[in-house]
């Protein structure tokens, strides 16, 4: 290099080195969860990622898991002001039968025969003891019919763009959702109707003079309790098996976990702590390796977690660094130059290269504009010609070699051996020459690929390696 590292961040990314690879129970690996559920997944709720699925796109028997989407559709009459929570609900004859037939339909709560209950309690009851018909009386209440309202149900899942089939408001016969959908439910009630954990939190529900308990045993106070947890719904036919959707809230991180055909009542709340337990687990690693959730276990996950605890421009949403996308001729300026700031190893400016004037007239609208000018001030990002720098366009290895040899003094050796030194271009050889002897770059099976596009996690490599020299 044109001179050595700034001696703090080499100290800075020997500690990031060291920290991951200390042993177990230090910075650890997450073990993948040891579930029974036959489908299961925990997603993260503010971006939707999917932390860990099993199965999780096989249309299942929610059971009494289908109550969330009627719950969902009451919410959302509510929400036009078609009627509150006090709003007394009729109580039809078919409704009060029913709700005394435990056979056909579990967790019975008898509804008064021609007598009314609001809705707060009919949701309680629904939500949180499981009660079916309280789900069928709602149904009736907002459509009219049970029929008109199953319709609803299919159509709010497929304009929520859910992978799901309803035959009735309650689980007791067989609907049909997957592990995946059922999650992005829950995800979107508590978006847009987060009141809702005030009910689905609720450790029982009295109604008459009984309290009616909760199935949720993760709740506070509950035998599996877990910390965080406020909500959502559990569920079981015989077709179904054992089902459970949780979801907890630790350190501002909420998470979302389902398990499907789970062996029993039993078995559903432990696969749902071992699904949250490896969620906020990797989650725990992210946070001190750098890492990003796509990363974990990934061969570039030392390097990215380099970077990022170090703060260079990596260019992600929140979570997710996206190793295996090409990497843009912008991401890469603005990776290289904020980790050579970083490092006070960027060269001084050109003579010549002034910003008063931009150098490129297609840079105005991208994000890397002010990291892509002050590159060309000081001569490490070139254009593609016409005025243009092509930020969008992929950037591949050899332009890559070429941007290196503008930084790094290195020695004028040649380390070309490779099977398709042909193909490296007249412009970028020298350069390509010095990078791959110094071992910044290195080949694959005896070949460069030298025009091939390169991806986000080998950049993220090859930076790592320049400002560790």
């Amino acid at each position: 290099m044109r001179s050595s590292v700034k001696s703090s961040l080499c100290v800075l990314l020997a500690m990031i080195l060291a920290i991951s690879l200390l042993p177990v129970g230090t910075a650890r690996a997450v073990a993948d969860p040891k579930i029974t559920a036959s489908a299961a997944i925990v997603m993260d709720y503010d971006t939707g990622v999917v932390i860990y699925a099993k199965d999780p796109d096989t249309l299942r028997a929610p059971a009494s898991m289908t109550k969330v989407m009627t719950a969902y559709i009451v919410y959302e009459e509510m929400s036009k002001g078609s009627f509150t929570m006090d709003t007394p609900v009729p109580i039809s004859d078919y409704v009060a039968r029913i709700s005394r037939d435990d056979v056909n339909y579990q967790m019975s709560v008898p509804l008064p025969y021609g007598g009314t209950v609001p809705v707060r309690t009919l949701l309680s009851l629904m939500l949180v003891y499981s009660a079916s018909a309280s789900a069928t009386a709602l149904a009736e209440f907002v459509s009219g019919t049970e029929e008109a309202f199953v319709k609803r149900m299919n159509e709010t899942a497929s304009r929520l763009g859910l992978n799901a089939s309803y035959i009735n408001p309650h689980g007791h016969k067989l609907n049909y959702i997957t592990a995946r959908s059922q999650a992005q439910l829950i995800r979107l009630f508590i978006q847009k109707y987060p009141q809702v954990l005030e009910i689905t939190s609720l450790p029982s529900v009295n109604f008459n003079g009984k309290d009616y308990k909760t199935t949720n045993y993760l709740l506070a106070g509950e035998k599996y309790e877990y910390d965080g947890v406020d909500g959502f719904k559990t569920g079981y036919i015989r077709a179904s098996g054992y089902c459970q959707a949780v979801t907890s809230v630790k350190n501002g991180r909420r998470l979302i976990a389902v398990a499907m055909n789970s062996s029993s009542g039993e078995t559903r709340a432990t696969d749902c702590v071992k699904l949250l337990d490896y969620g906020y687990g990797i989650v725990d690693e992210m946070e001190l390796t750098g890492s990003y959730l796509d990363t974990v276990g990934h061969w570039a996950q030392a390097a990215v977690g380099e970077l990022h605890l170090a703060g260079v421009e990596l260019h992600t949403d929140e979570i997710m660094f996206r190793p295996n996308d090409e990497i843009t001729r912008a991401e890469f300026v603005a990776m290289l130059y904020t980790a050579l700031e970083i490092s006070d190893e960027l060269p001084g400016v050109v003579p010549g290269n002034s910003a008063v004037v931009r150098p490129f007239s297609d840079i105005s609208d991208c994000w890397a504009s002010s990291y892509i000018i002050r590159a060309w001030e000081r001569g490490i990002a070139g254009g593609t010609g016409e005025g243009r720098f092509s930020p969008n366009a992929p950037i591949t290895r050899q332009e890559i070699m070429v941007l290196l040899d503008r930084v790094l003094d290195l020695p004028d050796i040649n380390g070309l051996n490779f099977s398709d030194t042909g193909s490296i271009a007249f412009w970028a050889l020298d350069a390509c020459a010095r990078v791959t002897a110094a071992g910044i770059i290195q080949g694959s099976g005896g070949r460069l690929n030298p025009t091939g596009r390169a991806s986000r996690a080998e950049a993220a490599q090859i930076v790592a390696r320049v400002v560790a020299i």
